[in-house]
């Protein structure tokens, strides 16, 4: 078996975000942005991007803090060291994640992709989702005029609103006006 040490990600994706430091011995609050937020521990090895330079991190210790985590990351032994890592993105490899049946995807891969209608209007591009309490929100954006951007919310409740998702071209058609 060869063992293969990535120095960068070849297909980076975020998948959590490093808050304050907490404490004085060097642990720092995270956020997973995993449908199950402890999932995030199962996705290794994490990569951030500090100062224009890929970074990978190894975890020592973790635990569950209020409604997140807190996270040890080896060879940090204070709270001076770990607040450098504020606001970071953690990134790991695409191919970390499991493979997915037919017709199923991840967020990331929804995003960037172009928004039409069933008349085949073009509506915008998605720039973000969001979870909501009843369903999840796409975040589209358009270029109505040269200057002026506009944001659509659009529910993104499968078969009632959104029609079809083909990942493979970047498009996604949906009944809306």
């Amino acid at each position: 078996m060869i063992n293969i040490i990535l120095k960068k990600p070849l297909n980076p994706i975020v998948i959590g975000k490093i808050g304050k430091a907490y404490g004085i011995l060097g642990w720092i609050k995270i956020f997973s942005f995993s449908e199950n937020k402890e999932k995030i521990f199962s996705y290794f090895p994490w990569f951030i991007f500090k100062q224009q330079k890929w970074e990978m991190i190894q975890i020592d210790k973790w635990k569950k803090h209020n409604n997140n985590f807190i996270i040890h990351i080896k060879n940090i032994i204070d709270r001076s060291m770990i607040s450098k890592f504020t606001n970071l993105e953690i990134f790991i490899e695409k191919n970390t994640l499991p493979i997915l049946k037919k017709d199923e995807y991840y967020w990331n891969d929804i995003i960037d992709c172009k928004v039409f209608n069933t008349r085949k209007t073009y509506l915008g591009k998605v720039i973000n989702l969001i979870r909501n309490q009843n369903s999840d929100v796409l975040i589209i954006q358009n270029h109505l005029e040269k200057n002026n951007l506009k944001k659509i919310m659009i529910p993104f409740v499968h078969k009632k609103i959104v029609q079809c998702i083909n990942i493979t071209h970047k498009i996604i058609t949906v009944i809306w006006n």
